[in-house]
């Protein structure tokens, strides 16, 4: 049982009495003070609290410097505000922070005049690159959520841009999962500039005093007879299809089970190739190709070449296997009115003449399907997962008189289908609502902001009983502490996992519920989010096996020069002057860049091998310095730019579809009007949006409309 807590940890900049003293975060924070670090905490004890004890003890050391905060979400980087302005002793004026709706000139001011400022790390990567402001008098940057440092996330942009220009930088990168495997954890620590991990578990010394169980069940669903019998008739369909991709050597015929990423890798390579082979090359070598590619031996588009497969059946086939598979794991893990829309949405791409639909359902399986579900009573398909969570609830009430539950779902239709069915069930005794991201889509409205805040707060203070949410609860996002979490089904990433089972068990023993539906998909991603956690923790003990970055030089920031930071006030009253300042700045950058990598290849052995075989470079033969490649390379960007301003206009993907239907259905460049509505209402593009994209199209000269239909007149390449 965790000890009641008897003392606060007060300090300077520190509230009076905010922050209650844990063993393990003060342990943290001093392994932290000097070193860059990651700290890898499950969620619940505090990562937080950590990050307002080492700006504490940041703003002591150096009282001039400034902070920066970086979370990756609007709704986050409130959160982070107002635990500065809670737990911290300093003027409220002092604390800022930005999104991308904070206008340039306010971010540039505001940068001077604060001292902690938190923002989404965008915002503060695109004013870096425009010279607005620097970071050679930060003293501390946190990066939260620090799992998303990789690829060309804008963490890796500020990470490096701050090591190379501070004197004494700082980093703390926070997270509850940073990766599977040694690979992942690896990129992190070196994109980061670690020196130094910090791993806690439930189970360390100085951490279980503060936390209670968490109890996992896996409830294992038994399927009914009727609903294995719909898949084993709808798998038989997939099956038909599936001779096309072995009889082609598309697919490996002896694979034990295909999934979706079989087919999404089929098609993603045959268009990755096709773009690589007419020679839009993503500047990258062949071996670089070769590992972006899903199938590498043999290549899929040797395999299309060699038995010249015509590639738009191949696309197809692969849209009619993803459509049954995806079908498949929402009839076997979901409600049967799930797996009933998915039918409907496919019914509705069949009307609209999209092949890969079509086949689905004139074939006598979806017939039969069909006529099973129109025929059948709801209630006598419905999942038993529905029944079994309305039995956990109840349990959960009578035996541990608890009121307040989580229950996860991967689907926005599976969260509104239980919010219905449990308010019919505990209609008098409980309050239930669902929590949905902000994103709508066709009759599928978000909840925006101001809505998750408000339902967070009812949930917090008991006037919701029972939350129904999808992924956007997993992170991100300020989600009470519950008794009790259920998984309507389980996840494949044991980032998921360790997000979603992190919400209990933080002042009260904690219960997880998972449900998985015996020989299905659930089965495998339960044993691989396992699996992956497992192998996480495995590479975490031990971090002597990752290459940390060797302790840093470090001096003194230097303040002398600080008034100097202060950039005219032109810079942000007047917008042309300043964007003309920004253009420069980022001219500047791309020239020291090109330098840089100029030098560094002239000290490098390859240029010395070279040297020895008697190639002769062009800076043995010109006069190659600073200043000359200066002159050049301004010249170079300025026709470039002029040249790009003057002929690059921006085609979304409808007004390029448009323009491919011309072209490649109209007979000496001219399609018939009424054909070409029908063409377009294939690829989804009617009404307004085929009104404003065909009026575009024409606009811009690549399209004409005339009596006698519609002209090709010019390609968008």
């Amino acid at each position: 049982m965790p000890k009641e807590p008897k003392q606060y940890l007060n300090g300077p900049f520190l509230k009076k009495d905010q922050i209650i003293w844990r063993d393990y975060q003060n342990n943290i924070v001093n392994s932290c003070k000097n070193k860059n670090s990651l700290v890898v905490l499950p969620t619940g004890l505090g990562k937080t609290i950590i990050g307002i004890l080492l700006v504490s003890n940041c703003l002591k050391k150096y009282p001039r410097a400034k902070i920066v905060v970086l979370a990756p979400t609007r709704p986050l980087v409130s959160q982070h505000r107002a635990s500065c302005e809670k737990f911290l002793d300093i003027e409220l004026e002092e604390i800022t922070s930005f999104t991308g709706k904070t206008s340039p000139e306010k971010r540039v001011l505001s940068f001077q005049s604060s001292r902690i400022i938190v923002s989404t790390p965008q915002v503060i990567k695109n004013d870096l690159m425009r010279g607005r402001y620097e970071l050679s008098q930060v003293s501390l940057i946190i990066f939260d959520e620090a799992h998303k440092t990789k690829g060309n996330y804008a963490y890796n942009f500020i990470s490096e841009e701050y090591i190379s220009t501070c004197t004494d930088p700082l980093i703390l990168g926070l997270t509850a999962s940073p990766g599977k495997d040694y690979e992942r954890i690896q990129q992190i620590c070196n994109n980061l500039y670690i020196e130094n991990i910090v791993f806690k578990t439930y189970l360390d010394k100085d951490v279980k005093d503060y936390i209670y169980d968490i109890d996992t069940f896996i409830n294992l669903i038994d399927l009914p007879i009727k609903l294995r019998e719909l898949s084993a008739v709808w798998y038989n369909l997939f099956e038909n299809y599936l001779r096309f991709f072995i009889k082609n050597n598309l697919i490996p015929p002896n694979k034990p089970f295909y999934s979706k990423l079989d087919f999404l890798g089929i098609s993603r390579d045959l268009t990755f190739s096709i773009h690589y082979e007419k020679g839009n090359k993503f500047d990258l070598s062949e071996d670089e190709y070769l590992e972006c590619l899903y199938y590498k031996s043999p290549k899929i588009i040797d395999i299309v070449k060699e038995n010249q497969l015509d590639i738009p059946s191949v696309y197809s086939y692969c849209s009619s296997c993803i459509s049954i598979l995806h079908a498949k794991d929402l009839l076997e893990t979901q409600d049967i009115s799930l797996f009933k829309t998915f039918l409907d949405k496919i019914k509705y791409k069949a009307n609209e003449d999209i092949l890969s639909a079509k086949r689905i359902v004139n074939s006598e399986h979806f017939i039969h399907i069909n006529s099973v579900i129109e025929n059948e009573e709801q209630i006598h398909l419905s999942h038993p997962k529905l029944k079994k969570i309305t039995s956990i609830i109840k349990e959960e009430i009578e035996e541990f008189s608890n009121k307040k539950i989580l229950i996860f779902t991967q689907y926005r239709e599976m969260a509104e289908l239980l919010k219905n069915k449990l308010q019919r069930e505990f209609n008098e005794q409980l309050k239930i609502e669902k929590f949905i991201g902000q994103a709508t889509k066709k009759e599928d409205y978000g909840f925006p902001q101001s809505v998750q805040i408000e339902i967070l707060q009812k949930f917090r203070e008991g006037n919701i009983n029972i939350l129904i949410a999808t992924s956007v609860a997993e992170e991100g996002l300020d989600i009470p502490n519950v008794d009790a979490i259920i998984f309507f089904e389980p996840v494949p990433s044991e980032i998921r996992l360790i997000q979603r089972r992190g919400r209990t068990g933080r002042y009260t023993p904690g219960r997880c519920y998972i449900l998985v539906t015996e020989e299905t998909v659930d089965v495998p991603f339960h044993i691989v989010a396992r699996r992956k956690e497992h192998s996480m923790n495995s590479v975490l003990s031990d971090p002597e096996k990752l290459t940390l970055k060797d302790s840093l030089e470090r001096k003194n920031i230097d303040f002398s020069n600080q008034t100097d930071q202060v950039i005219d006030s032109q810079f942000t009253k007047n917008f042309r002057e300043r964007k003309d300042l920004e253009q420069i700045y980022l001219a500047n950058r791309s020239i020291e860049e090109i330098i840089t990598q100029i030098d560094n290849f002239c000290n490098s052995e390859e240029y010395r091998e070279l040297k020895d075989c008697g190639i002769t470079f062009y800076s043995d033969l010109i006069k190659f310095n600073k200043p000359f490649l200066q002159e050049k390379i301004t010249k170079l960007k300025k026709r470039r730019t002029k040249k790009s301003s003057e002929q690059r206009v921006y085609l979304n993907k409808h007004i390029k579809s448009l323009i491919n239907i011309v072209k490649t259905y109209g007979r000496n460049g001219t399609l018939d009007y009424r054909k070409f509505q029908k063409l377009a209402r294939d690829e989804d593009i009617f009404d307004r949006k085929f009104n404003v994209h065909f009026n575009q199209a024409c606009f811009l000269g690549y399209l004409r409309k005339s009596d006698n239909g519609v002209h090709f007149i010019m390609d968008y390449d």
